[in-house]
């Protein structure tokens, strides 16, 4: 799962970064109902994390709804769900913490607040030339 990234050293549980990358993949549609996901064993080995934090992920967009986990077959995408403000928020809060992490020292605050806002420009020049 390309799309699927964790940092370790993030502060954020591992499993709490592998619910919500794939949260944000099925809003993006990036996975699609009906589609398998790989199980929790090989997305551990992928990510190289404990089964079980890939297991709790998975059991946890369960409970959601979001996934299907059909016994002897594999975990599915149940349904597509648009995510929330307030989980929106919270990635966006984590990517950005992650981010000033790992420039520590390398940028003042207004320097790194302009280099986000060039390069939000860049990747979303759409959603830019709107405002």
């Amino acid at each position: 799962m390309a799309y699927l990234r964790i940092d370790p050293s993030s502060g954020v549980p591992l499993g709490v970064q592998i619910a919500n990358g794939l949260r944000l993949a099925i809003a993006q549609g990036r996975l699609e109902v009906g589609e398998q996901l790989p199980s929790a064993r090989d997305l551990a080995g992928e990510l190289q994390v404990n089964f079980h934090t890939v297991r709790k992920a998975y059991r946890e967009l369960e409970a959601e709804g979001i996934l299907e986990f059909r016994r002897g077959v594999g975990t599915y995408v149940k349904e597509l769900r648009p995510l929330r403000a307030a989980d929106l928020r919270r990635l966006v809060r984590d990517h950005l913490t992650m981010l000033v992490q790992d420039t520590a020292g390398l940028a003042f605050d207004d320097e790194l607040k302009e280099l986000v806002r060039q390069e939000l420009e860049r990747i979303l020049p759409e959603r830019a030339r709107r405002r």
